[in-house]
């Protein structure tokens, strides 16, 4: 069962202003006629206005009421109410982003007769306040004068033009860091509906039987670019994890931040070995030419179907017919449609996704003569 397989909560009250003014107009003018006083109802009169203000406070009441049910209802919390309802019933809190990382040159101020080791872990700031790691070990070996490696910023940011070219790890010898790059790859903070679904995921982390789900809950918790996980259990052992981000493949921070959560002992069952892979991503160009009725409905056709073919892309072992392809570009501004690519339907594998970038979507529009 899925969250969005869970039927409307009876609950939630639907309702509309001109229902509620209708029964509070019927109220006052029963009252008024068991009074003997006959009532006919007038848009411009002043009783109308003070029914019509009731009956918009009734309505701001009971959406406020809907409001504070659906705080408390997965499914439906959002923000703040979000943050509470994954804390305090599930034990999950929302992922700050992911820190994004950078090239880095290291360089010797002459040349030595032994290797120099920079360890991981290593400590670079910006002078201001930003802090910076290396995120592996590397040596200038010997008659040499430069290493390059990869520094992640110390902040949950997306992207930064940042600059922490000051190493504070203090050496014997002098050692200059040369930033290649801007900091990229990074992530803010969770949105809704990411962090919704790991804590529904979440519900099994503690299970130790290794399930499904338990695999799924620490992947996408281990990074916030993380859009789609994949498990797959082929040999007795050995669970395989493939993963995608919102650039599509893994890099392999990204696989190595989810190797480590995964390979802990208190996640892992000590009978399986689990790998971590990129999904393997298949692009696939579309072109059609789409005769409409009318050619001015050009642009809301094509926003459509590029939303069709968006949401239908990018999920691991889903392929794509050729019938499927006409229902994503089939509607009833189209006339006719002559598919012109792919001339096949496209099989995946369960580890594999179909991408359509914008350049590999074609939409050929004319009008019917």
């Amino acid at each position: 069962m899925q969250l969005l397989d869970l039927p409307a909560p009876e609950v939630i009250e639907v309702f509309d202003f001109e229902t509620i003014k209708q029964r509070k107009l019927d109220l006052v003018t029963s009252i008024l006629a068991n009074k003997g006083i006959k009532y006919i109802p007038n848009e411009s009169d002043d009783l109308m206005t003070m029914i019509e203000a009731d009956a918009y406070e009734d309505m701001l009441l009971r959406t406020r009421i809907n409001n504070a049910v659906k705080g408390g209802l997965l499914a439906f919390a959002k923000g703040a109410d979000l943050d509470h309802l994954g804390a305090s019933r599930y034990g999950v809190v929302r992922l700050e982003g992911s820190k994004p990382y950078a090239s880095f040159t290291f360089n010797l101020s002459t040349v030595l007769p032994y290797d120099v080791n920079l360890p991981r872990g290593l400590h670079l700031t910006d002078g201001k306040g930003a802090n910076a790691i290396l995120l592996n070990d590397l040596s200038i070996t010997s008659g040499n004068t430069t290493v390059s490696g990869v520094v992640e910023l110390q902040e949950f940011v997306a992207t930064s033009d940042i600059k922490t070219e000051i190493i504070v790890t203090p050496f014997p010898y002098v050692i200059t860091a040369v930033q290649e790059s801007p900091f990229n790859h990074g992530a803010d903070a969770e949105d809704d509906e990411r962090f919704r679904e790991r804590i529904w995921k979440g519900r099994e982390r503690k299970s130790t039987a290794g399930s499904l789900l338990t695999y799924e809950y620490y992947a996408f918790s281990a990074d916030a670019r993380i859009t789609a996980v994949k498990i797959i259990n082929d040999s007795a052992g050995v669970v395989k994890v493939y993963l995608l981000s919102v650039d599509g493949a893994a890099d392999q921070i990204m696989i190595n931040r989810v190797s480590n959560v995964l390979n802990a002992e208190e996640r892992r069952p000590l009978t399986d070995t689990v790998e971590v892979y990129s999904g393997i991503i298949k692009d696939v160009r579309i072109e059609a030419d789409i005769v409409l009725y009318d050619l001015t409905y050009e642009p809301e056709v094509r926003t459509l179907i590029e939303k069709r073919v968006a949401k239908n892309t990018l999920i691991f072992g889903k392929s794509l017919s050729l019938s499927k392809i006409y229902g994503l570009l089939e509607s009833e501004n189209v006339k006719d449609i002559t598919l012109l690519a792919p001339t096949a339907s496209i099989d995946i594998a369960a580890n594999e996704v179909i991408r359509v970038s914008t350049d590999n979507l074609t939409l050929n529009f004319s009008e019917v003569q």
